[in-house]
């Protein structure tokens, strides 16, 4: 079950990581025109923080539902250095972001 939980926080952050800078195709809404779309980039107050969550919600579900049916048998403690790797990955990369000098 751990092995689970951590395919599916591993892709999680993967795909939250990746839906930006690789422009992916996601839900975005506009709360001025209070409207859904599908787009690549945000222009105007559009915000595509929603599609990006659900994006990496559907990512991380999947890789649970695989690992939960492969069973890996990687050890648990290389599973979760995976894992949390990945989160650092992210959270490097949003604070890098924020403290980016325009």
């Amino acid at each position: 079950m751990t092995h689970t939980a951590l395919a599916g926080i591993a892709a999680f952050a993967l795909a939250y990581l990746l839906a930006g800078p690789l422009e992916l195709p996601i839900l975005v809404y506009d709360p001025a025109a209070k409207l859904l779309s599908v787009s690549r980039t945000v222009t105007g107050t559009s915000m595509r923080y929603f599609g990006d969550l659900l994006l990496a919600s559907a990512a991380g579900l999947a890789a649970a539902a695989a690992a939960y049916r492969v069973r890996p048998r990687v050890p648990v403690a290389v599973a979760a250095a995976a894992a949390l790797s990945v989160v650092a990955v992210d959270v490097l990369f949003y604070f890098s972001r924020l403290l980016e000098v325009r």
